[in-house]
């Protein structure tokens, strides 16, 4: 698991030797933070900034699936009014992955994690076991501090036409399973300019096999 992570920093670190940073520098120094466009189906667009240096791997998990397209088409499946929306699940079900798990990236799982869940801030799905992220994500609409130590946050809404966006999502009506039972605008495409930089995650093997609806 250690040397799968070390994967990540390992490239950035030689992309960063390579582009020139000081030795006494951060491995992440001088790399601009991905911006990720995420565009919807009904023409509105959100935008996020994501923190490389904060949570390297799952932002490059993120990068890597956006740019190939996984993302493209997929529903908002799960809303919480007030709290999140929820999306990134190839099966629009909550169980689904994209064939391997990564380590989850925040404090309960003993890697320091310092992005709070506050309104705006884009955040991985897992199950019950730490290191179970895959594809799925979620988007806050609310603060919910509870949240933090708790999942990989990676980034944040980068403008207030995006909040709004989250917004009109979330108050889609639902029903007892939080599902929407109303319209809801489909994910066109999610793509992240990188600046000209190559991401390359740490992936694991699938645990188990489970039908765990990720959350």
């Amino acid at each position: 698991m250690k040397r799968g992570y070390a994967l990540i920093a390992l490239l950035l670190a030689l992309i960063c030797l390579l582009g020139g940073c000081g030795e006494e520098e951060s491995p992440f120094a001088g790399i601009p933070n991905p911006v990720a466009t995420v565009e919807l189906s009904d023409g509105s667009s959100m935008r996020f900034e994501l923190f490389l240096e904060d949570v390297p791997n799952t932002v490059a998990n993120f990068v890597e699936l956006a740019n190939s397209g996984f993302y493209d088409g997929l529903s908002f499946f799960r809303i919480l009014p007030g709290a999140l929306i929820q999306t990134g699940d190839p099966r629009n079900s909550g169980t689904g992955n994209a064939g391997y798990v990564i380590q989850g990236e925040f404090s309960a799982n003993g890697i320091d994690n310092p992005i709070d869940h506050t309104r705006g801030t884009i955040s991985m799905c897992r199950q019950s076991g730490y290191d179970t992220a895959s594809c799925q994500f979620f988007i806050m609409q609310g603060n919910y501090p509870e949240y933090n130590g708790q999942y990989a946050a990676f980034g944040r809404a980068m403008d207030a036409q995006s909040l709004e966006v989250i917004d009109k999502i979330a108050s889609t009506p639902v029903d007892s399973d939080n599902s929407p039972v109303g319209a809801v605008p489909k994910i066109t495409r999610i793509r992240v300019e990188t600046g000209g930089y190559r991401y390359e995650a740490a992936k694991m093997e699938l645990p188990d096999a489970k039908d765990e609806t990720a959350r």
